[in-house]
Parts: structure tokens; sequence; C-alpha cells
């Protein structure tokens, strides 16, 4: 363990990965299983994965040479698709600008040496992934969302945070959630005895979207669980609107950076550009699928 761990090391200083500690890289190998390439007796390469319904690789690092006999002899041992993505046991921090910190990697560097390996084996891109830094001390709401809420303001409709005393319709709001996960967490939060601040869509004090919950991780970075408002109240830019807001409130709390992913295809990017975010890395996810 100890010379696998002195190897990762030494190697990190080539990566954006963030250092893990002893135990955390012990941990990690104990949990999953791993592959070591060995040139004359010595650690080359180190490939990290998991088996459960797919092969999920959590991590390869090492020396470029080492990629291709590491993947290779992954394929050869195991019998179900391989997949790189961003649902992997083990969340893999990583410096996003300098010393600002997204949580998890979301694949494999695009057209990095590593990505072009994988290609060279046979492996198929499923989507390309984009991650955005927003350096909150810089950001301030455009006086155009402004007019425009104000505007919206007149019809019944504002941005505001979730007061359970005032607000209605939460759990109808709940049932129309396109996304399970983003449902998950408003509950979970909800039934806390303190829960975390929430943005809400409203509609006459009826809840027609959301953005939340909100909190501060250690390093100041801005955290929500997801962003979505329901069909009836599209089309008037108010995903626009609340992203802001989001923006703004974090950054009253204390944020002083975000950071988030999306697909390059996804339409919701524009809004984050628009907020004055950046994309500072693109992923590739892929899949090694068996005949």
């Amino acid at each position: 363990m100890k010379k696998l761990y002195d190897f990762y090391l030494n190697q990190l200083k080539h990566t954006h990965y963030v250092e893990l500690n002893f135990e955390a890289f012990g941990d990690m190998l104990t949990k999953l299983e791993y592959i070591v390439q060995r040139v004359d007796n010595e650690i080359c390469g180190l490939l990290i994965y998991s088996v459960d319904e797919f092969v999920d690789i959590n991590l390869v690092i090492g020396e470029p040479s080492s990629y291709k006999p590491l993947i290779q002899q992954l394929i050869d041992k195991t019998t179900k698709d391989i997949r790189i993505h961003y649902h992997k046991p083990y969340h893999l921090a990583w410096y996003a600008k300098e010393h600002m910190i997204h949580p998890n990697e979301q694949g494999v560097i695009y057209d990095s040496q590593l990505h072009k390996t994988y290609l060279e084996l046979g492996f198929k891109e499923t989507s390309i992934q984009e991650t955005y830094f927003l350096d909150l001390k810089q950001f301030k709401i455009d006086h155009t969302i402004s007019e425009k809420l104000e505007t919206l303001n007149y019809k019944g409709y504002d941005v505001t945070l979730y007061n359970p005393l005032k607000h209605t319709g939460m759990d109808i709001f709940l049932t129309k959630l396109q996304s399970e996960s983003f449902r998950n967490a408003i509950i979970a939060n909800l039934s806390r005895k303190r829960p975390d601040p929430l943005l809400i869509v409203m509609k006459d004090n009826e809840v027609m979207g959301f953005s939340g919950p909100l909190l501060i991780a250690d390093d100041f970075r801005g955290i929500f669980s997801g962003i979505e408002i329901v069909d009836e109240v599209r089309g008037l830019g108010l995903g626009k609107i609340l992203f802001q807001k989001l923006c703004q409130t974090l950054k009253q709390m204390g944020a002083k950076y975000m950071t988030l992913f999306t697909g390059n295809k996804n339409a919701a990017k524009y809004i984050y550009l628009s907020a004055g975010f950046e994309i500072v890395q693109k992923f590739a996810l892929m899949v090694y699928e068996r005949q």
C-alpha cells in the first residue's frame, strides 16, 4: 500500500486531482479493485475500478505508456460493459481553477492522451460534459434581469426564499418535478429540523420552481442540488432570473465561487454563460460495449 500511495503522490503533480490522504487512498483501494502496471518491477501505472451493473473506471494514473496495457487488462479480465462516468463509487475532487475545487470528476478529460487511448481501444463517447466556474466576488445581477423581474412582479410572479408559512403548493410542485433526485433533495432538506435555504419561483404565493437547497462548502464553494421550473411558467425568462438570484443569494451567504457541470448540448448552458460563468474543462463520458 505504501508503495502505491507514494506512486500516486508522485504522479498527482501531473494531474488536476486534489490529494487524498493515506487513509482515504487506502480506503478506496480496499473497497474497489485495481490493476497495477509495472516495468522492470517498478510501478508505472494504476487503474482503479468497481464492478456492479457496469465496470466503472474510477481512476487511471501513471505514465501515458501505461494507459493502453492497463485498460486492455481490464477489458480482458471483466465481462460487463465498461463505463467512464460521473456516477462512480468514489468522487475524486479536482482543481477547476487555481485552488478552486469541483467535488467530482465528470469523466475523462476531452482530447487528453487517456481519452485518445480509450477511443483507440474501441470505447465510444456517450456525451460531452462541460464544467463551469464563476468567481462570485465579481458577480452582480444584470440590470435587465432586475427589470424583467420587476415587470413580472406586477403579474404575481416573484423569486424569493421559501417560507412554508407563506407559500403554498409545495406538495403539488414536487409531483411535477421531472428529476427524482431534485425531488428527493427538497424532501430531505425540508424534513430537517433546520432546513437549508431554498429559492423558489412563485405565482400568487404558489410554488412554481426552485433552486437549492443552498449551502456553503468548507472552502467557500457555493452549493445547490438543482434548479427547475414547471412547464406552466416556462418561456417567461424565470429560469434565467432564478439562476442569477441563486448566485446572488449564495454570495450573500458567504460563498466565494461556484462550479457546476452540464452536457454541452443542454440549453441551460446559455443561462450559466449569461450569468458570467466560464467553461474551464470538457470531459467525455464513454462506454466499452461487449459484443
